[in-house]
Order: C-alpha cells, then sequence, then structure tokens
C-alpha cells in the first residue's frame, strides 16, 4: 500500500513539473519568406538567362507559322495544287517542331526552377534553425499548421533578415 502511494505521488510530481515546464514554439510563413526574398529574384533571372536562346527559338518558329498561315490564306487562290499541299506540309512541320520544343522547353525550364527551389528552400531552412537555436525556441512549425499564434512567436521577418544579411 505504501509503495503505491509513494508511486502515485511521484507520478503526480513528475506531471506536474512537466506542465510548468513550457515549449517555446515559433511560426514561420514559408510563403511570406519566399515572396520577401530578393534571391528569389536572383534565381529569376538567372533562369530567364539561361533559357534565353531557347525562348528566342520559341519566339522564331511562333512567327514562322504565322507567316506561313498568312501566306496560306493570302495566296491560297493563286497557288497551284502541288504548292499549296508544299505549304501545308510546312506549315504541319513548323507547328509539329514548335510544340515539341515547347514541351523540352517547359520540362527543362519546370526542372531547373524546381532545382534552384529546393536549393534556396535548404538555405531557408538551415536560416530558420539558426533564428530557431538564437532565440530560444524548442520548435519551429509552418504557418499553415497553426490555427492561432501569438505575433511575437512568428519568426518570419527573422528569417528573411537572416536570408538577406548573410549572417
Amino acid at each position: 500500500m505504501k509503495s503505491t502511494a509513494a508511486a502515485v505521488a511521484v507520478s503526480t510530481a513528475l506531471f506536474a513539473g512537466a506542465a510548468q515546464a513550457q515549449q517555446k514554439i515559433g511560426v514561420v510563413d514559408m510563403m511570406e519568406v519566399f515572396q520577401q526574398l530578393p534571391q528569389r529574384e536572383q534565381i529569376s533571372e538567372q533562369l530567364q538567362s539561361e533559357f534565353q536562346d531557347r525562348f528566342e527559338e520559341m519566339r522564331r518558329l511562333e512567327q514562322k507559322v504565322q507567316e506561313l498561315r498568312q501566306k496560306q490564306e493570302r495566296d491560297a487562290s493563286i497557288m497551284s495544287a502541288s504548292e499549296k499541299t508544299q505549304l501545308e506540309r510546312d506549315l504541319e512541320e513548323t507547328i509539329s517542331q514548335a510544340q515539341l520544343k515547347s514541351k523540352a522547353l517547359q520540362e527543362d525550364t519546370r526542372r531547373r526552377q524546381n532545382e534552384e527551389r529546393n536549393k534556396l528552400l535548404g538555405k531557408v531552412q538551415d536560416a530558420i534553425t539558426a533564428v530557431a537555436e538564437d532565440k530560444d525556441y524548442d520548435m519551429v512549425l509552418e504557418s499553415n499548421a497553426v490555427t492561432y499564434m501569438k505575433a511575437d512567436n512568428d519568426l518570419s521577418g527573422a528569417v528573411v533578415e537572416k536570408m538577406t544579411s548573410g549572417n
């Protein structure tokens, strides 16, 4: 009987101690952080220049398709049957080429955007960890997982500051 009472007393003391030890929990709005990062614009410009030649090629192909369609409409009445057939083949070939190149360009740009976003996400995660350790937080959650928080638990601004200062 005495050992049962002692066990109950010890477990009650442990639970009371655990209830008093509160965890410090921070929150980060990842969308806000990404929106405010200057690196995002730099990455966008980098990818734009990386794919510039291919974008130009796509514009030229689209222009060629338009020119062939205009020629087809404009000169159809004065063209021979063989000229019409050849023009139709040229148009179809150009359209097919443009579609293939467009699909490849979209896949390549999407892949590169994902690569760069993942690199940036790693840096943001490192900044979140550094801010949480500096401010002695026990846990940091994403804002979309939280239904309520006090404004002073929002670490988004501190993370952006950490990312822009380079510290």
